[in-house]
Order: structure tokens, then sequence, then C-alpha cells
């Protein structure tokens, strides 16, 4: 261990460093700080000398991380969370905290069921900024990097889930699927049932991380498969498409009955499907954490009394 290296390298320049590793932007970085961003680029530029490494290079308007930036972002995350819970020790008071909560879900998760959590969140956080991403942006392997606290993902049950060192998914609340049609969709004139629902075309939702659903399973296993129409990053989108087409949604339940979707109707599901749930998945080392900690606990429960209202 050098004693006296590290001596030369403050709290200040990790705290700049993982602000510019997480924004790549010395005046996202000032801001965030409340300083100036002249005194940014001279923390940098003392970083730069400290370790050896340009950190960021400038590519035209864009400013990006070089190889040896990107290995150290995930152990400075963790050093700074554990630093943070040594100056944390007598807890966390959400009347006085001041802070960001990176979270990446759907873009359909913010009406059903992150919506309602966040805003509850905010009125018991006063100083509390949700940072919210699409999860096509920022997924699971960011939160082992550090950029991101949580991330909300519905699946089913049964759907084996990406084996990543270090995630820990926990149930936030279930839900059930539903089939949404337009109003007068050529099908709803006879039985809705699995042969009305096999002989259109269907929407699918595309997730890079997860494998086939299980209700795609199901259907194999009656030696039976939907005909795709289009795939779509969201529901939201997905259902502005079914009121111009003969497309079907299979979709959630709960984001159904919230989102408002005039000119669709709902049908049930033609056939077993299992069970659905919505997860909140974390990356387990920075879970004790005094804030991550209370906020983790504070939506799992906000999730379970959505489930009983």
């Amino acid at each position: 261990m050098d004693l006296i290296a590290l001596s030369r390298l403050g709290g200040r320049h990790l705290v700049t460093l993982h602000l510019l590793l997480d924004s790549q932007s010395v005046t996202r970085s000032a801001e965030r700080l409340c300083t100036t961003p002249s005194s940014v680029s001279k923390t940098l530029n003392q970083l730069r000398e400290l370790l050896g490494d340009q950190l960021l290079y400038r590519q035209g308007n864009q400013l990006l991380l070089t190889p040896f930036a990107e290995r150290i972002g995930p152990s400075l995350h963790r050093l700074l969370r554990e630093l943070n819970g040594l100056t944390s020790q007598e807890g966390f008071d959400p009347a006085n905290w001041q802070g960001q909560l990176h979270i990446a879900l759907r873009e359909s998760g913010m009406t059903w069921p992150m919506g309602p959590i966040l805003g509850r969140l905010m009125k018991e956080v006063p100083g509390l900024v949700p940072v919210i991403w699409n999860k096509e942006e920022q997924a699971l392997t960011a939160l082992a990097a550090g950029k991101l606290d949580f991330v909300i993902l519905p699946h089913d049950q049964s759907q084996p889930l990406p084996n990543q060192a270090g995630l820990v998914w926990e149930p936030l609340r279930e839900d059930r699927l539903t089939c949404l049609l337009r109003a007068d969709h050529p099908a709803l004139s006879r039985d809705w049932d699995l042969d009305a629902y096999l002989s259109w075309r269907h929407i699918a939702i595309r997730d890079t991380e997860l494998a086939s659903p299980f209700f795609e399973q199901s259907l194999a296993q009656l030696q039976v498969r939907r005909q795709i129409g289009a795939t779509l990053p969201d529901f939201g989108g997905a259902a502005a498409l079914l009121r111009q087409s003969d497309l079907i949604l299979t979709t959630l339940e709960g984001w159904a009955r919230q989102a408002s979707l005039p000119g669709l109707v709902s049908r049930p599901v033609p056939f077993d499907f299992g069970a659905l749930t919505h997860s909140l998945v974390w990356y387990g080392p920075t879970g004790e954490d005094p804030a991550l900690r209370w906020f983790r606990q504070r939506i799992l429960q906000l999730g379970q009394e959505l489930g009983r209202s």
C-alpha cells in the first residue's frame, strides 16, 4: 500500500472523479458540486497526474471515458458508498436527506407501478430528486457499474433471470396479463378463445436481457405460436399502434388498468400464462448504504400496499 500516494488523493478528488465518470461532463459535475467548471477542470488535471491516465478525452463535442476510467468506475462507486456509510452511522433521516435516486424501468412502468410509489416517496423525502432512465438506455449491467441504484422490471416468475453476479431480485408486486385490441377489431365479432387469439398477428415487446416469456413457452407446449406483426420497445407505443391496426397486444393488466387507453378494449388471455411479478433489482454489495437500504425497504413496502388497494 502506497500511503504517500494515497495521501495525495483526497475525498474531493474521489467525489469529483465519480461525478465526471457518471455524467461525462465538466459542466454538469460542477453544477452538482455547486462549484465552477474551471475548478472541476483543475481537479481533473490533478487526477490525471495522480493516476497516470487521461481518464476522459474529447471526441467532437463529447467527453469519453478511457478504458482505465471504465474499469475503475464500479470500484470507485462502491468505495464512496462505504465512505458515506461511515459518515452516516446515525442512520437515515428522510426529512433532511437530499440526493438523487437513479432508477431504470420501462417507460410504461412510470404509469404502473412506479408512478404512485415515487409520488409517495417524494412527499416523504422532500430532498429526493429521482433520475429516471429508460431501461433501453441503462439496464442491469449499470447496477454493478454504479450508474443505477435500482431497476424495476416486470417478468414471469418462472422466467430464467439473468445470471449476473451480485444482483438481488426482490418481488415488488404481482400482476396479471390481459389482451388489448381496438374497440372495433374484427376478432370481437366471434367468441374470444385461443383460436381467435391465434388468428391475428401480435405485437411483441422487446427485452434483450430476459429469456422468452413464460406465456410464449406455454403456447409452445400447446404446439402453437403467435404470429408477430410488429416488435416495439414498450407498451405505450404498442397501444398507439393498436388503434391503427388489427394487431393484438398481450400486456400487463395493472398498466392497462391505470393507463388512459381510449379506443381499446381488453379481453382475458385464453390460456394458462403462469404468474407475473414486478421485481426491484439492486446490486447487493451497495445494499447496506443507509439511504439505499431505507429506499429499498420503503419501495417494497409501498409496492405491497398498492397490491392491497
